[in-house]
């Protein structure tokens, strides 16, 4: 009976061991997601600034036509 018991609670530490990595991951996983997020932001406002730009640029050559 005491074998059992103890082998009970080492499955329990286990469950607990691997339910403790998997929220680490978790975690890690969340702030990757958040860096990506944020990365994906700045390119998304680069490319608004470059599209300004563009037009600008469109808006100056056509004052040149030959």
């Amino acid at each position: 009976m005491s074998k059992d018991k103890d082998e009970i609670v080492n499955v329990i530490g286990n469950i607990s061991a691997v339910s403790e990595e998997t929220a680490a991951s978790s975690e890690e996983v969340t702030a990757s997601m958040q860096q990506t997020a944020s990365a994906v932001e700045e390119v998304a406002k680069a490319a608004e600034d470059l599209n300004s730009l563009a037009e600008k640029l469109n808006q100056g050559v056509k004052k040149f036509k030959i």
